[in-house]
């Protein structure tokens, strides 16, 4: 059985990716393009882990709204990511890092929103709890 403590785990480390990201993104040195793939790639993995606990977190696997509401979010969340990447791949950052960093604070902001929510989802309900 998935536990809060668990989730809020995860979120406080994709908390932490996210704020790397966003220190890489205001970088300007050689070693930015590795730190943004290796720092991508993480951020990634902890995704599919919050969602991978999520899906056996009760509170809200158990309440429909909740849980679709759940994977709305992350699917937007996602869409929002995969967008950003793929029009600013490492290579390309270089090329207009002014729009590059317009793109990258528009996706930090949809994954703190993201964040927030699931937060005060799960403070919202003890860990016994059936439904939300």
């Amino acid at each position: 059985m998935t536990t809060r403590a668990q989730l809020v785990d995860e979120m406080d480390a994709i908390a932490a990716v996210a704020a790397r990201l966003a220190a890489i993104a205001g970088r300007s040195d050689p070693g930015r393009k590795a730190a943004l793939v290796e720092a991508r790639r993480e951020l990634a993995m902890r995704m599919m882990t919050v969602m991978a606990i999520g899906e056996h977190y009760a509170p809200i696997r158990q309440n429909e709204v909740i849980y679709g509401e759940l994977r709305e979010r992350l699917s937007i969340l996602r869409s929002a990511i995969a967008d950003h990447q793929s029009r600013w791949s490492a290579v390309a950052i270089d090329s207009d890092d002014a729009a590059y960093i317009a793109s990258s604070d528009a996706v930090q902001l949809a994954g703190r929103d993201f964040m927030r929510w699931i937060r005060q989802v799960v403070e919202a309900t003890p860990d016994h709890a059936s439904v939300i």
